[in-house]
Order: structure tokens, then sequence, then C-alpha cells
């Protein structure tokens, strides 16, 4: 069964299997007790900056740098803060880089700089170490985000439950998908480039890890601080791979919530959900720092009473423009059960299209609406085609963005929009789903809940039940049975190579290394040539 890690006494971290801290140790001749102290602060520091097959993703766009703020490290770490930080970066073997900048990315601390591991040390392969209770009541107390991440694993604990009550595993065919998909990509590689064929590699060696990692039961579900998301080696699958997860020998269905996102954004501009303090669908509920931030600053007026009678149906209406209204309005009160892509497509474009230059449009579209909701590049947002097309359909709503990220800020605004959606999809719908079947596995990956086939209709029923009563429209819903096909979809090919193809030299390969793995580099090449010889033999 799998391994579930739900600490109240202590806490689990991940340490690189790269470094010798024992060793390390050792060499500064200190007493046995003080050298237990060492190791266990410099493992602690290492799994703040180890980048991981699992969260690889989380610091990217900082070049997997980890921001460290060195204030609240001190007071965890205590008086050897420095000299730990000094090992760890010595000039003949460094096991830990700095970027060196204390403003590389929006939102965080002035006093915080980035660190990763070295590339030598930058494996990917980790092992579990327990910090005593002692130093994991420390961590909390100084890093409030680790705190609100058990919280909310406790919290979410009859979803944790699901990998311990049921037996997942994967379908040895996965590998013949794996192998096709590798197969076809090294093929696209330009003059045997050798930085593209790393990354080609690294991707498949981290999908093997990740099957690996179903194999083995490890799929350490928690939920994270920050936005409320359940994470797992499952819910960090590509779409390409789920189809082939089985749970006690039987495949899994998704009910998925469409354009759930600027679904959910049509209430959150309601003033209610600003104002209202009752529990419920609203900010104080779902983000209450945020909420106490905007009434501190005088943002926001609570409001007990179920209406705003008077006044605009939005936050902030009072700097909007008649037509803009209009158009928030309008969005407020879209059919979301149709396909809210192809709308705005149709309202954007004026010139008839066919049907296939609409599923072109419409995908390139559909693609950049995260950019549109939280991008706070102004050049990007001024310029980009998608989102010069979403202001000319609703202009008022593209202006309470841009709003949004100015006083809400970019980040905040993000996880409160995820926050949303763990609220109403894990918060609600699962939990009355299980509830109701106690003995039916459930699981989840952000705006999609996985389960069988016949119990697909009533977790839709309860989904828009749910969406109704606390958004006020109904949602659009998709059931999709499981993709087994062992040849890949060619779009999702064309996708990941749009990726590798941009990564052709040197400098291009330093911006994106923190997140390539010569572990997964060896595991993926290993495979590929493995099953080409296979292939060859049988031919």
């Amino acid at each position: 069964m799998t391994q579930v890690i739900i600490k109240t006494k202590s806490m689990t971290i991940v340490i690189p299997t790269s470094v010798d801290v024992k060793a390390m140790v050792a060499g500064l001749n200190v007493s046995p007790t003080k050298a237990k102290g060492f190791e266990m602060r410099i493992n602690y520091f290492l799994s703040q900056v180890m980048t991981t097959n699992e969260n690889w993703k989380l610091n990217k766009e900082n070049n997997f740098y980890r921001n460290i703020c060195s204030e609240k490290m001190k007071q965890i770490i205590g008086d050897d803060y420095y000299k730990i930080l000094g090992l760890l970066t010595n000039k003949f073997d460094p096991i830990v880089e700095c970027d060196e900048s204390y403003s590389n990315i929006d939102g965080i601390e002035p006093k915080c700089k980035g660190y990763r591991l070295t590339s030598r040390y930058n494996t990917g392969n980790y092992i579990y170490r327990q910090l005593p209770a002692k130093f994991a009541t420390k961590v909390l107390k100084y890093l409030p985000e680790d705190a609100e991440s058990l919280k909310m694993t406790k919290h979410y604990s009859f979803l944790i439950e699901q990998y311990q009550k049921h037996q997942m595993s994967i379908n040895s065919s996965v590998y013949e998908y794996i192998s096709n998909f590798g197969k076809v990509l090294v093929q696209r590689v330009e003059n045997e480039n050798s930085y593209q064929k790393q990354l080609i590699y690294n991707l498949i060696g981290r999908w093997l890890f990740d099957v690996q990692k179903i194999k083995d039961g490890d799929f350490n579900p928690k939920v994270a601080g920050s936005n409320h998301r359940l994470n797992s080696v499952f819910t960090n699958l590509p779409k390409g791979l789920r189809g082939f997860v089985e749970c006690n020998g039987k495949s899994f269905y998704s009910v998925d919530v469409s354009a759930s996102q600027p679904y959910i954004l049509s209430k959150v501009l309601d003033v209610l959900f600003f104002e209202s303090i009752g529990y419920g669908f609203n900010l104080c509920t779902i983000f209450g720092d945020v909420f106490y931030k905007l009434q501190n600053n005088g943002l926001i007026r609570p409001n007990i009473l179920s209406s705003c009678s008077g006044r605009y149906p939005f936050m902030w209406g009072e700097f909007f423009f008649p037509n803009e209204v209009k158009s928030i309005i309008e969005f407020q009160g879209l059919p979301f059960s149709k396909d809210f892509y192809r709308y705005v497509i149709s309202e954007g474009i004026s010139n008839p299209l066919t049907d296939d230059d609409l599923l072109i449009k419409r995908k390139e579209f559909k693609d950049k609406m995260m950019y549109i909701l939280f991008s706070d590049k102004k050049g990007f947002r001024r310029f980009d085609d998608q989102i010069k097309m979403f202001t000319k359909v609703f202009c008022g709503v593209n202006k309470w963005i841009e709003l949004s990220h100015q006083v809400i800020g970019k980040s905040d605004f993000s996880l409160l929009m995820q926050r949303c959606e763990s609220w109403l999809l894990l918060n609600n719908v699962s939990r009355e789903f299980l509830n109701l079947n106690p003995e039916i596995p459930l699981f989840s990956i952000h705006d999609g809940l996985f389960t069988f086939k016949e119990y697909t209709q009533d977790l839709a029923g309860l989904i828009q039940k749910t969406c109704c009563e606390y958004i006020g429209v109904e949602p659009g819903l998709k059931i999709e049975p499981p993709k087994t096909e062992i040849f890949p979809n060619m779009q999702e090919v064309e996708d990941e190579w749009l990726v590798i193809k941009r990564i052709n030299s040197k400098e291009q390969f330093e911006k994106i290394k923190g997140g390539v793995f010569m572990a997964n580099i060896e595991r993926g090449k290993g495979f590929i040539e493995s099953y080409n010889s296979q292939f060859r033999v049988a031919a």
C-alpha cells in the first residue's frame, strides 16, 4: 500500500542522495551532539533548495532558484546559519549556488535570495528524513506556509486516506506509450543536438520515475499551504499517462469542469464575494489573509447582509466606464455550460472561420487563458493577440483583472483563484461524494475528479448542484474515458517538442538546467535505447 506522510509530532523532508552530509560534518571536528545538530540543520536547508521530479515546476519561472529569506532561516536554523551556508557554497566544491539577487521574483520579501543545488548535485534522487518534533515546531512557527500546509492536509485527510484505502497501479502498456513518445521526439532532434537530446531523455526519465513511484505505492499526497491543492505523484502525471492508472484493477473516468478558472472568476468578480463575512464561498472564508489586508487598507467594506442593493454587482465598479460595466455583467451571466472558448473566438473574430481554423484558434486562446488571468507584464498584456481579443469581447473583465493584480497582487490573485477551485471541488463536492459513497475511490487533479465509470453521472450531478449553489451559473462539465492508446497524440508530441526545440545551445540550456536531472537523463536514455534495440531485434 501507499506510504502516506502525515505527522503531527515531527516533519518529513526530502534531501538529495548526492550530498554526503555526515562526511561534511565529520570534517568540522565538533562533539557528537553538535554534529547531530549540524546534520539536522544542513538537511533542512538542503530540503528547502532541492528540486525534484515532483516540485520542478514550482520555481521554473525563477530559473529553479528557491527563494530563501535569511531572517526567517536564521530564526529556524539559529546562529549556525551562515556557517552552514558557507559550507554549502564553498568555492572548491559548491553544493549550493546563489543568484545573488534580492529582487529575482515578484512578491518576495526584499531580504530573500535565490538558492539551488549546483549541477553536480542536482541529480533529482532523494531520500526521506524525519525532523525532530522540537525543530519541526520551530519551522511551523516561522514559516506559516508550512503550518498552513499541515493544517490543510489534515482538513482534507478524507482525500489523503483515499491513497491508503484503494490500491492504485499502472498498466504495463504505459511503457510502450512512453517508448513511442520518446522515439518520435528523438526523430525530431536537429543535427544530433546534444541539448535537445538531454531534454528528451530528462522528460522520459521523469515519466519513468513517476511510473515507478506508482508501482511502489509511493504517492506522497499532501495539500499545498499556498493554493490548497492536493498534490501527489498522481496529480503530477501528464494527461497522456493518466489513462494507464488503474484502481483495484479498474480504469478511472474523469469529470472535469470546463474553463474552470474563467467560470470561477464570474463569481469572484462579485462584490458580495469580497465583502461577505459569513462562512461560505467568499474571500473571508477562502483567503482570510487577503481579506484582512484589503479591509485594513480600506479597499473593502465587510457586509453581513446577503445583498448590496444600489451598488455595482462587481467589486470596484466605480472605476469603470459604462461599456466596461456592461461587459462585466455580460461575463457574469455567460452560459458556461456551453463552450466558453468558442464563444470568445466567435465574438472576437469577425472573419468567418472554417471548422479546422476554429479549432486552431480555440486551442491558441485556451492555451493563453492562464496568462490572460495572471500575467502582469504590461508589454505582454498590451500586444498579445489573445489578450487583445479577450479585451475586445470583455474589456471590463480585462480591466478588472489588471486592477486586481495591483490591489490584491498577481501572486495572491492566482492563489485565490486556485483556492476557490479547491474549496468547491475538494471541500464540498469530494466531501459530500465520499460521505454518500464511502467505499468508492475518488481522486482529484485540480479542476477534475476521478472515479469509476458507473459513478460519473452521480459525481457530475453533484458538481453541477454545488457549482450552481455557490457560483450561480451552470458549469460546463466533461466526462472523459481513460485514454490507453500506446501511440501518442501528435498534438501532445508537438507541444513537448516546441518546448524542447528552443533549447539548442549551451546558453539556452543554462537557463533551464535546474530542472534537468542526471538521474532522469540516464534513466530516459537507457530506456529509449533499450526499447529501440528490442525493436531492431524483433524486426
